[in-house]
């Protein structure tokens, strides 16, 4: 218990330090994964992409709604699809205390490829894809949910025509003000999970800490033959919700 403490004391500290746009401090609470229901219509696929560990922990104090979560991937590193794949369903825990409920909102799936930011040093979400539609979420009871929102996306590739690695991002954007705990890892890692609450993406590495990163993942099925997309930017996505 006191190792706890020494830990969060050390994430108020840090994040004490941060600009004048950063959140509020979080509170910490561990996750009983076997209370974990899903809200939606979720069915095992046979490939997965996005954060594939086990959550740890639940953040309270820092999601007020109106802002979007999302998750850096590479399909050739998680998947044995040889030339494409077809996302079918995004993922993102997210956990509802008393206070919270009953809360109804509207949430949007989407898969985007990377860029290089050289302002932060790293690949951060870029152009979107393939936007799901907005589906209208309500929840009832206090509990932590897998929100499983569908999606139907073309053929991506999963290498360019150098053999590459494609390099995407998965999100997942929450229109209505509303409160909840966003679910994480408790894996440390840079340029991995990013939250855009108005200031653009941001990397959640320095206010999250050893809490790790968020749990946000996806359901795809093996394709043939990818199509180039027709890419937006995130901007014209958020302006959907003005």
């Amino acid at each position: 218990m006191k190792s706890k403490l020494i830990m969060l004391t050390l994430l108020c500290v840090a994040l004490a330090a941060m600009p004048l746009f950063a959140k509020e401090v979080v509170t910490v609470t561990r996750i009983d994964e076997a209370n974990i229901q899903t809200y939606g219509t979720a069915a095992p696929t046979p490939e997965v992409v996005g954060n594939l560990n086990t959550p740890q922990w639940l953040l309270g104090g820092w999601f007020a709604g109106n802002e979007a979560y999302a998750f850096n991937f590479t399909p050739a590193a998680q998947i044995s699809c040889v030339s494409g794949f077809a996302t079918t369903m995004v993922h993102m825990y997210m956990d509802f205390e008393a206070t919270d409920v009953p809360v109804t909102f509207d949430v949007q799936g989407v898969l985007g490829s990377q860029v290089w930011d050289p302002a932060m040093g790293c690949f951060v979400p870029g152009d979107v894809d393939c936007a799901g539609s907005v589906y209208t979420v309500t929840i009832d009871a206090a509990g932590t949910y897998d929100l499983a929102i569908p999606m139907a996306c073309d053929c991506a590739y999963v290498f360019d025509g150098a053999g590459n690695p494609y390099q995407y991002y998965l999100a997942m954007y929450y229109s209505g003000a509303f409160t909840a705990r966003v679910v994480t890892d408790g894996v440390q890692a840079a340029c991995t999970s990013f939250n855009d609450w108005g200031q653009g993406w941001q990397d959640l590495e320095p206010y999250f800490t050893t809490y790790g990163n968020i749990n946000i993942w996806a359901d795809v099925n093996c394709c043939a033959n990818p199509v180039s997309t027709e890419s937006e930017t995130w901007g014209g996505i958020k302006s959907l919700y003005r």
